[in-house]
């Protein structure tokens, strides 16, 4: 039933520089069985080497295609959406660079009153006079981009404010809302199947968010797991929509394979018979 994998990073395989227990045993067996799996994180600062580099750090080794990012992911859509269109880029490095990968044409600040693409993302340098230039921008008619609208991230510490707060202010001050990209778009279920190469409904996602990786899964027609190590709890499933209900909840990625396995001898998510399914 499962063929391929698609991991959220951060608060699902680890939380800060750590992995999470299990994290490294169940990668190692995905490994050993052949079971194809990619890394999808919500994060746009960093570019896909540093991602490498991060899990490295915590014994886990992944290719460059295996790492997925809303950078790469507003890349590609823009360039499809946008061609030839200038756009000012609002955020850090990972997203400079995926957008100048796909040819992507980006303004500098100083340019900021000629673009026609705006492009948002976490920008560690986010203040008043750019949230200015950036209004300035749409209020011109400039489309209105969003590489996600996650409220907030899991770190070591607990959590930290994400890129949404910043989508947010943008969105507000303007009254337009951003074409979202990342997780839990259409575009970044597209993504993610294609790093596989595996049709989506044998693939399973597998994430800490209902409202991300439980809807992107949902909407791209993959299987879906919950774990409970990040943003979303038990209880925010029973009160879930039907569109953020994932297929099962587990407690950590330490159970993935029982899951995967059970799933294996099954036919249907009709049939599916795990306590930890549906109906909670």
């Amino acid at each position: 039933m499962i063929d391929g994998i698609i991991l959220d990073i951060d608060g699902t395989v680890a939380r800060g520089a750590e992995p999470l227990p299990g994290a490294l045993d169940v990668l190692t067996t995905l490994r050993e069985r052949g079971l194809r799996h990619a890394f999808f994180t919500n994060d746009n600062q960093q570019p896909v080497r540093a991602w490498q580099k991060k899990l490295a750090a915590m014994g886990i080794e992944a290719q460059s295609d295996e790492v997925v990012t809303s950078a790469l992911v507003a890349a590609e859509a823009v360039a499809e959406l946008y061609a030839g269109r200038r756009v000012l880029v609002v955020g850090g490095e990972g997203l400079f660079e995926a957008m100048q990968a796909v040819g992507v044409t980006t303004l500098g600040w100083d340019r900021a009153a000629a673009a026609e693409v705006v492009v948002m993302g976490k920008d560690p340098a986010f203040d008043q006079d750019r949230l200015a230039l950036v209004c300035k921008a749409i209020w011109s008619g400039a489309a209105f981009v969003a590489t996600n609208y996650d409220p907030r991230v899991p770190i070591a510490e607990g959590f930290a404010p994400g890129t949404g707060p910043m989508v947010k202010a943008v969105a507000y001050a303007t009254g337009v809302e951003p074409l979202v990209t990342g997780k839990p778009s259409a575009w970044a279920g597209r993504m993610a199947a294609r790093r596989l190469g595996i049709s989506p409904d044998r693939v399973a996602v597998v994430g800490d968010q209902l409202a991300t990786d439980i809807a992107m899964g949902r909407q791209a027609g993959m299987w879906t797991v919950l774990v409970l190590t990040g943003a979303s709890s038990r209880a925010d499933v029973e009160h879930a929509a039907a569109d953020m209900r994932p297929d099962a909840v587990i407690d950590s990625i330490a159970d993935l394979l029982a899951i995967v396995d059970g799933w294996s001898h099954q036919q249907g998510r009709g049939e599916h018979a795990n306590p930890l399914v549906r109906g909670m």
